[in-house]
């Protein structure tokens, strides 16, 4: 079972982005959304999933409720909703609701 490091700061990880050159991957989840509970329990423990996230990504995980500002930065209106930008802050692509883990990597592939 893959256990991802998740960040839980939007602005410490883009400094952590910068100095790493990764990509942030940014999960924003809903307590008491089943689809966001679904991803978390099924797609991030996968081990292809988690390597990948840790090693070539600084992932970030928060919930949506307790960080409206980031919400409204991004203008995400639904959970889950995951987005991956440059190191610099850079919107790349961006994808609602659940994913299996095969799913998963090729949304993130399509960010270039």
């Amino acid at each position: 079972m893959g256990q991802i490091n998740w960040r839980d700061n939007w602005t410490s990880a883009l400094e952590e982005a910068k100095k790493l050159d990764r990509r942030i991957v940014l999960e924003l989840y809903m307590d008491g959304c089943s689809h966001c509970a679904r991803l978390h329990n099924e797609t991030h423990t996968d081990e292809k999933v988690a390597q990948t996230l840790n090693s070539g990504y600084v992932p970030v995980r928060l919930e949506g409720r307790g960080h409206m500002d980031v919400v409204k930065k991004f203008n995400v209106t639904g959970a889950p909703t995951t987005l991956v930008f440059d190191q610099e802050g850079k919107e790349l692509h961006r994808f609602a609701g659940f994913y299996a883990p095969q799913e998963y990597l090729e949304e993130l592939k399509k960010a270039g």
